[in-house]
């Protein structure tokens, strides 16, 4: 008997011991993702307009952060996303949505949104709110923060939805907010400057970082002081004088 016993203890450890390795064998997840110094979260907007661009574009695409919440796989996979509530653009009209095969090994990754300068942009301004849609490899992924690690470059932020404003007009970034200390105020005479002088289009943070915020005004006022040398004051499109703080 005391043997028996012996064998039943046994018999119930490498049960209790096999069920405890047992792996989540569930679909993974994807969500939109960004740094939490980037503020780029569910309740921030990304603006594009065409009228900024360098060159005349009737069609762009944006590239939108995502991450994998789940398992690596040694396998391309596909996402996909789709509208939500609170978007006014037209699809196939203003912007395209196509399945993106995700490279195999990839945690992280750019999802292309292709927008398009439809005839309704010069004179509007179109929301776009995405999120992540059901496809064979993916469901809706974890969301919420995650702690900076030595191996993060800090806190890390998951979230489900992701809104852009986009237009053909000179309209005042959303992102502008966080900009005022550094550049000043905005104006589309201030912006074609920058454009012209800096050659880049986006000055978003999680574009021009810490380096830009730091770097780009003083070569923004030294253009404009040259070019104040030669042609006087340059003024915006409600005739104030442009500066730079």
């Amino acid at each position: 008997m005391k043997y028996l016993s012996y064998i039943m203890v046994a018999a119930c450890l490498f049960s209790c011991k096999k069920e405890a390795v047992e792996t989540y064998q569930g679909k993974d997840g994807v969500s939109f993702f960004a740094y939490t110094y980037e503020q780029l979260n569910t309740t921030a907007i990304r603006s594009y307009s065409f009228a900024f661009q360098a060159t005349e574009k009737q069609r762009d695409t944006l590239f939108i952060p995502m991450r994998i919440t789940g398992k690596l796989s040694d396998k391309p996979r596909t996402v996909l996303l789709k509208t939500a509530q609170g978007t006014t653009a037209t699809a196939g009209v203003d912007f395209e949505l196509k399945e993106f095969t995700v490279p195999a090994g990839a945690s992280k990754f750019n999802y292309p949104l292709i927008l398009l300068n439809s005839a309704g942009m010069a004179k509007n301004v179109y929301r776009i709110v995405l999120e992540p849609a059901e496809t064979k490899d993916f469901i809706l992924g974890t969301l919420g923060q995650t702690p900076e690690t030595v191996t993060n470059q800090g806190t890390e932020e998951n979230f489900r939805y992701l809104k852009i404003d986009v237009s053909g007009m000179y309209v005042r970034p959303a992102y502008w907010d966080l900009l005022d200390a550094d550049f000043g105020e905005f104006s589309a005479e201030k912006y074609k400057f920058m454009v012209k002088i800096l050659g880049i289009t986006d000055f978003s943070y999680e574009n021009i970082g810490s380096d830009g915020l730091l770097n780009y005004p003083v070569t923004l006022r030294n253009a404009l002081a040259a070019y104040e040398a030669a042609n006087g004051p340059l003024l915006d499109e409600n005739g104030q004088e442009i500066s730079f703080p």
